[in-house]
């Protein structure tokens, strides 16, 4: 059992015993479990919304979404035989006690039993002091199971559960990260604080989960966050880590300022952003069509590639044609195949292949035996763009690798591992120049690396670092030449 601070025991206290919850609180519950409906149905396409008890008739399936036609709220259909089905979400109220922040969170529960009513139950279960600590300050109490394994909230109203005795959440994964916020009491509560310019009260309102804990920390973004909510983006709001640029609308969101009506129309989140800025369409249909190919953690990666071969609405084609039934993986890699052996990416056939895996593997075995050839062409093609940055001192020179011959030859002389950058080189997704004494222009000397126009690798033989003259060299190349092609 963690032990608790005197000073929060004493925080706690006066919570117990001397705050009730704000007004407002049991409305706002109630406006929550609304979304904790099924629609129920039985035979003949009859279906009955737990929410407001209409019964319509619909011809969608089984674990799909329908409208509710009297309440009009979309809920998921279940079967009439349903006997148990739950919701849950955490609801959070900001307090100020003794000049000191504290967070209290509660689970909202609902249950639909086999008599397809919804019962729900709302319980507190934690708090939390925000500090600048690492470590969060969170404290549980008796309806949080002590359980080990797994976190159980318990909703009985049994005797046995203390709700006033505390103790430190001492386990090394997450209690909660978001929260549906109570808003209410929050302009009236940072009207003094350094976050009285900060609109978190609005954001509140028109966002559903929120990390407010992040909120209350990261006071270096606090004008952002008071920016953003201003513009009527408030899930950009909650993402300003993501929106570093400054100046410009188009430098800080990545598109022109003809777009912000649609985003704010749209309320779009950052992965929305991210996604608007490769399709440069105002459509948000194909945007959220798009968010199903999106990898872990808002990785676009796969989708900025194929958008360096072919236009997104294209890949949304052939996506639609299989029913979005797409390796996206393989579907990127195909794409980068077709490109190096030399076909059409406009044409139809190409870029939408019937058989995607028969078509790769064809490519695939292509590529492996045309693959120097290849390559060597798209270095020599690439040695020749890059010559514009060709770089020469009194002393030294600096020129793009022109073939993959001198990128082998460059890996026997340094013994290093560049050679195995050709094919990258080749896609410029990296750019490879030789740093040459300018008497001896034969002999290697630096292996320089460059990707968006900065030097990130520099060595010479046997990847030893850099001289200090070497390294002001490069340094000032990059700043009269590389910076300068920008």
């Amino acid at each position: 059992m963690g032990y608790v601070k005197k000073a929060y025991r004493k925080i706690f206290n006066e919570l117990d015993y001397n705050y009730c919850l704000p007004d407002g609180w049991d409305d706002f519950v109630d406006k929550q479990t609304i979304s904790h409906n099924l629609i129920i149905k039985s035979s003949k396409n009859k279906c009955h919304c737990t929410n407001c008890n209409y019964t319509f008739t619909s011809t969608k399936k089984v674990n799909e979404e329908t409208k509710c036609p009297y309440c009009h709220n979309k809920y998921l259909i279940k079967r009439s035989n349903l006997r148990y089905y739950d919701f849950k979400d955490y609801l959070s109220i900001l307090n100020i006690v003794n000049d000191t922040f504290v967070i209290r969170y509660f689970e909202l529960k609902t249950i639909i039993d086999s008599t397809h009513e919804p019962h729900s139950t709302v319980v507190e279960f934690a708090r939390e002091i925000p500090t600048n600590n690492y470590y969060r300050d969170v404290y549980v109490n008796d309806r949080v199971s002590k359980c080990q394994c797994h976190i159980y909230i318990h909703h009985s109203n049994s005797w046995y559960f203390d709700e006033t005795k505390w103790r430190e959440y001492t386990r090394n994964y997450s209690l909660i990260d978001y929260s549906i916020v109570f808003p209410n009491n929050l302009k009236r509560l940072l009207k003094n604080t350094e976050y009285k310019y900060s609109c978190i009260w609005e954001l509140a309102k028109h966002s559903t989960y929120i990390d407010l804990l992040k909120l209350l920390k990261n006071t270096t973004s606090l004008a952002k966050v008071e920016s953003l909510t201003k513009m009527k983006l408030y899930n950009l709001a909650l993402r300003t880590g993501e929106l570093c640029g400054e100046g410009s609308f188009q430098k800080i969101f990545g598109v022109s300022k003809d777009y912000y009506p649609f985003m704010k129309r749209n309320n779009i989140t950052y992965k929305q952003l991210k996604l608007l800025r490769l399709l440069q369409e105002k459509n948000i249909d194909k945007i959220k069509y798009l968010e199903k190919f999106v990898g872990y953690g808002e990785n676009t990666d796969n989708l900025e590639e194929i958008a360096k071969y072919i236009p997104l609405n294209r890949f949304i084609q052939y996506a639609k044609l299989h029913r979005g039934k797409v390796d996206i993986y393989m579907y990127k890699d195909y794409l980068r195949l077709a490109s190096l052996l030399g076909y059409d990416l406009k044409d139809k056939k190409t870029i939408f292949p019937i058989d995607l895996k028969q078509k790769h593997d064809e490519y695939a075995k292509q590529y492996k035996i045309q693959s120097e050839k290849i390559i060597n062409k798209a270095i020599v093609k690439r040695g020749e763009v890059l010559s514009i940055n060709a770089y020469k001192t009194k002393k030294y020179i600096i020129t793009p690798a022109p073939t993959l011959k001198s990128l082998i030859n460059e890996s026997k002389q340094q013994k290093n591992c560049v050679r195995t950058y050709a094919e990258r080189y080749a896609q410029g997704k990296c750019d490879i120049y030789f740093m040459r004494d300018i008497k001896n222009p034969k002999k290697s000397l630096v292996t320089v690396e460059v990707k968006n126009n900065k030097v990130v690798q520099s060595r010479i033989k046997n990847n030893r670092s850099t001289t200090e003259e070497q390294d002001k060299v490069l340094d000032k190349w990059e700043q009269e030449v590389l910076k300068g092609a920008a």
